[in-house]
């Protein structure tokens, strides 16, 4: 009988919302139609909001702040930068705002005959997501990802799905490396990325033309440190050593450089300065946490098309701006 009465008013709920939603009916006029009442309608309606029968999607457009990328161009070296305005403070809305940008752009330039080649993580799956919900024409030949997962864990870094989507979106080849990020010693490292299938996989992420990455920040929150990628020690190591921020799982100082060699050799994925040579290096980031990370990703070229929201943009300028009054190196 429960089931029953839970059926019957989601049956209830859906003709509601339906009537509310695509025929432009009033709560009066449904609540009329149903025989309730119209507190019970409108009650119904925030009842299938919570329960996700009923999404909003703003479809507002998005202009860059030109003000901000010029000045961006004045301090750095890049091929094109893109602010999205902060409509909000909240960071969820201002970091999906910024993916939007990048997926619509990627639905742009990609061409068929590319390699494209992708990294994993929360920024990464955000592009995926929206990038497979846009009507796309762009093809190109193949999707890889550029460094291995964290071992046991699929859900905190969806590599698969991220693959999976790019290549469904662009219709392409879909290739993953399927080895963990980090290893336990470099000997067991070399051994692995020997291997026939693995250097196959690592050979055409090298060739990729095309890279996607998101900018991470060093943290002890960061998913590299709360998924054990790294011991404490190591990582305690790597802040010592300057680390600000993350590209692929590989860490660089305020001048963009690899640090922490000894640990940075037991992972398994390209280089920073193989990132450094493609032609296209897309990267992505957003929140003031990530202010160094972004300096650091931009002054060593590891990116030559950034994308951030104006917030962020803001801070990375005055940061940077009292870095070079302080002749910070």
């Amino acid at each position: 009988m429960a089931k029953d009465m839970e059926r019957s008013e989601l049956n209830l709920m859906l003709s509601i919302v339906r009537k509310y939603y695509e025929l432009g009916m009033n709560q009066e006029q449904i609540a009329e139609e149903e025989f309730i009442s119209k507190s019970s309608v409108c009650r119904l309606i925030k009842k299938a909001q919570k329960n996700g029968l009923v999404k909003f999607q703003i479809n507002y457009p998005i202009e860059s702040i030109r003000t901000l990328e010029k000045e961006f161009h004045e301090m750095f070296e890049l091929d094109k930068v893109f602010i999205t305005p902060a409509y909000t403070q909240d960071a969820d809305i201002r970091l999906q705002d910024t993916c939007r940008t990048v997926a619509g752009d990627l639905c742009k330039i990609i061409k068929a005959d590319d390699i494209v080649g992708v990294s994993w993580g929360t920024t990464m799956e955000q592009i995926a997501n929206i990038t497979m919900n846009m009507q796309n024409a762009k093809k190109c030949s193949k999707v890889v990802l550029m460094n291995g997962s964290l071992a046991g864990d699929i859900g905190s870094t969806k590599s698969s799905q991220i693959v999976e989507q790019f290549s469904q979106c662009f219709n392409a080849q879909g290739f993953l490396l399927p080895v963990p990020l980090v290893v336990d010693n470099c000997r067991i490292a070399e051994a692995i990325q020997m291997d026939s299938h693995v250097k196959y996989v690592l050979d055409m992420a090298r060739n990729a033309q095309l890279s996607v990455v998101s900018i991470g920040a060093v943290s002890y929150q960061s998913v590299l440190r709360t998924r054990s990628a790294y011991t404490k020690a190591e990582y305690d190591e790597i802040v010592a050593l300057g680390a600000v921020g993350d590209i692929a799982g590989r860490c660089f100082d305020i001048n963009g450089k690899e640090v922490g060699k000894h640990v940075m050799d037991r992972l398994i994925g390209l280089k920073l300065n193989e990132l450094n040579k493609k032609k296209v290096r897309i990267g992505v980031a957003v929140g003031n946490h990530k202010v160094n990370a972004i300096i650091g990703a931009l002054r060593g070229g590891l990116i030559n098309r950034f994308y951030t929201d104006e917030v962020t943009a803001q801070e990375v300028i005055r940061i940077f701006k009292n870095m070079q009054r302080e002749g910070t190196k």
